[in-house]
C-alpha cells in the first residue's frame, strides 16, 4: 500500500488533461513535477517521443485509454530516455495495473479512463480551489485566451452522460460557476469571454451563440424539472 500528496493529485490531474489535449511540453512538464524527470532535464527534446508513445493512447475517445499498453510502451520510453518511476509510485502502477487486468477479465470492454475522466471533469466543474479552477480554465481556454466550446461541451458531456441523478451533479455545477464569476478569477473568466467575442477587430458573435445555446441546453429547466420528477416515481 501508498498514498500520494494532494500536490500529486493536483499534477496527475494535470497530466490527464493535458494528455487528453494533446499538449505534451506541459505533460513533460507534469512528470518533471512529479519526479519521473530530473529538474534539469531539456524537457523539449522529450515532445516528440511523448507524442509517438501517447498521441494515439486515446484514439478518438477519451475512453479507450488502455493502462497496461500505455505501461508497456512507457517501459519502452524508460530505456532510451532518462525517465524514472518515483518509489511512491512504483506501487500504485502495479496495484493499477493489475486491478485494470482483473476488471478487463470480467468485461472484456472495461476503459480504466473512461471510469476515471467522468471523476476529474466533476472535480473540474465544481471545486472552487484556486489550482483546480486554473486546471479548468486552462481547460476551457486556448492559450490566447478565447473560449473552446468543444471542450467545454465535451466536459458537460462525460459528466452527465452516465449520470443516474442529473440534478445531483447539475446544481453543484452550476453553484460553482456563479462562485468562479463572482469570486477572485471572475474578471478573468469575463475577459476571456469578452475577447472570444472578438476576432479581427470585429465583433464575432458566433462562440457566443454556441456558448448560450450549450449552456440553455445543459442547464434548461425543463430538463431539472423532469430529472426531479424522473427521481420522484423512481427513486431507486
Amino acid at each position: 500500500m501508498d498514498s500520494i500528496s494532494d500536490f500529486d493529485r493536483l499534477t496527475l490531474i494535470k497530466a490527464i488533461v493535458h494528455l487528453i489535449n494533446n499538449e505534451f511540453l506541459l505533460l513533460a512538464k507534469d512528470f518533471q513535477k512529479l519526479g519521473f524527470l530530473s529538474e534539469d532535464q531539456d524537457l523539449e527534446l522529450l515532445v516528440n517521443p511523448l507524442k509517438e508513445v501517447l498521441g494515439d493512447s486515446l484514439g478518438k475517445e477519451v475512453g479507450n485509454f488502455n493502462f497496461k499498453e500505455i505501461t508497456d510502451k512507457f517501459s519502452q520510453l524508460m530505456y532510451d530516455y532518462p525517465f524514472r518511476v518515483p518509489s511512491r509510485f512504483a506501487l500504485i502502477i502495479r496495484a493499477v495495473v493489475s486491478q485494470e487486468g482483473l476488471a478487463l477479465r470480467l468485461d472484456p470492454e472495461f476503459k480504466i479512463v473512461k471510469i476515471a475522466y467522468p471523476y476529474i471533469a466533476k472535480k473540474l466543474l465544481t471545486d472552487n480551489s484556486d489550482e483546480i479552477v486554473d486546471i479548468l480554465l486552462e481547460v476551457i481556454f486556448d492559450k490566447n485566451g478565447r473560449i473552446q466550446i468543444d471542450k467545454l461541451e465535451s466536459l458537460f458531456n462525460i459528466l452527465f452522460k452516465d449520470s443516474v441523478d442529473i440534478n445531483a451533479d447539475l446544481i453543484p455545477v452550476a453553484n460553482a460557476s456563479l462562485k468562479l464569476f463572482a469570486g477572485e478569477k471572475g474578471s478573468e473568466v469575463r475577459k476571456n469571454l469578452l475577447l472570444s467575442l472578438i476576432k479581427n477587430d470585429k465583433i464575432e458573435l458566433k462562440d457566443a451563440e454556441k456558448l448560450f445555446t450549450l449552456l440553455k441546453e445543459t442547464f434548461s429547466p425543463m430538463k431539472l424539472a423532469k430529472n426531479a420528477v424522473k427521481k420522484i416515481i423512481s427513486p431507486v
